[in-house]
């Protein structure tokens, strides 16, 4: 990086790359994903397109149980060849860095399988990968009369991970879904004891506290946030200021959001004053407090199926208002802080990764405009050309 006449005179290369007219970006980075699992959930999508509803579909033995049953019949060859494929998506539109949680394997046999592949896939992909464990997705069918057993399950099962060296971050879902404020502490302070990094699921389907949680632990990050303020109130009150949004920001987690799950749940927000728009309120209130948010795909069978961070940028713009420059920030560095990888990705500037994409438009704002369109041209990982003219050549 530098003036064209001091790079010249430098450095030599053979290999020339013509991006006049193209727009010059660093690479994605996507801070949540459930990337590794079996199965396919697209049956349960289609009863929500009737109207069932994602809480209806865990209770009929759909949701993140069903996947844990595909997934924990399925072979480590069969999980590791998947994801690898999902990979190559994700690196096709863009994305040089993610982040993939195990919590769909729910028993310890099949939680280490999970994390074990993680680390293979960082040695067959060329993405970089951030392993996390969260093996407090959810309660397991043969431990619901037994919650507790299962909290310490998952407790249990911290120290090996952490000796082998297979999980970064630990993640809880705190929600109703899953699993409790008191819950969630339990879990998380013990794998903040072990030297784990945070993550929490917070107030995706209702406030619960977790958002406060996150910020009391100094989580890197809360991801979803749907319900982080009252939808009663916040349509309407654009100058208000809760306390618990002010913790957040003096923690300096980073609040991820997840468009797709938003767009592929389809579902309204009870009481919510959608016609004042809720979203867009919700995520200005969040800017407006000095919560740095991040953008991620959720990539996962069941709530959001989708591997590009394009098609999260498009859909950020859409719910959340968000303008060109903050939806590409959000999915960048802002990205990159929420897996604490900020100082090796996210932005070009010298010292950090040459993950580069170049995309077939001209201006930004096209990668945006053109909905469900994947306008990468190249993808360039640590200085090698990987995606040439649209198609991968890693391999």
């Amino acid at each position: 990086m530098g003036k064209t006449s001091e790079i010249l005179a430098e450095y030599q290369s053979t290999t020339v790359i013509n991006a006049t007219y193209k727009v010059v970006m660093p690479g994605f980075v996507d801070p949540h994903t459930h990337l590794v699992f079996a199965g396919s959930r697209h049956d349960e999508y289609q009863r929500k397109i009737i109207g069932e509803t994602y809480s209806q579909a865990q209770q009929k033995g759909g949701g993140i149980q069903s996947t844990v049953e595909s997934t924990r019949k399925a072979s480590k060859e069969e999980l590791t060849e998947r994801a690898l494929k999902s990979l190559d998506a994700c690196l096709l539109h863009g994305t040089t860095t993610l982040e993939i949680k195990s919590g769909y394997g729910l028993d310890e046999a099949s939680e280490y399988r999970i994390l074990e592949i993680v680390q293979e896939l960082k040695r067959l992909h060329v993405i970089n990968i951030v392993g996390t464990f969260l093996g407090a997705h959810t309660v397991p069918e043969e431990f619901k009369g037994n919650r507790a057993g299962y909290v310490t399950l998952v407790k249990s099962m911290l120290p090996e991970i952490k000796n082998k060296g297979l999980a970064e971050f630990c993640d809880v879902f705190c929600d109703e879904l899953g699993f409790s404020v008191a819950e969630t502490r339990d879990i998380l302070t013990n794998a903040k004891r072990l030297g784990f990094k945070l993550k929490v699921h917070a107030e995706q389907t209702s406030y619960t506290g977790g958002s406060d949680l996150a910020a009391e632990l100094g989580a890197v990050s809360a991801d979803h946030l749907d319900f982080i303020c009252d939808p009663q109130k916040v349509g309407e009150d654009w100058e208000l200021k809760p306390e618990h949004l002010k913790k957040l920001a003096r923690s300096g987690t980073v609040g991820v959001l997840l468009p797709g799950v938003t767009y592929h749940l389809m579902e309204m927000i009870p009481g919510a004053k959608l016609n004042k728009g809720f979203l867009p309120a919700t995520v200005k209130l969040l800017i407006d407090n000095q919560i740095p948010v991040a953008l991620a795909t959720d990539y996962n069978p069941g709530s959001s199926r989708t591997p590009s961070m394009q098609a999260v940028i498009q859909l950020a713009a859409r719910f959340y208002r968000m303008n060109y420059a903050r939806a590409i920030n959000a999915a960048t560095i802002n990205a990159a802080y929420a897996i604490d990888k900020n100082t090796e990705v996210g932005s070009l500037e010298l010292g950090k990764r040459g993950d580069v994409v170049i995309y077939d438009c001209e201006e930004h704002g096209m990668l945006i405009d053109n909905f469900g369109t994947n306008m990468v041209d190249q993808v360039i990982k640590d200085g090698k050309l990987v995606v040439n003219n649209g198609r991968l050549i890693y391999r």
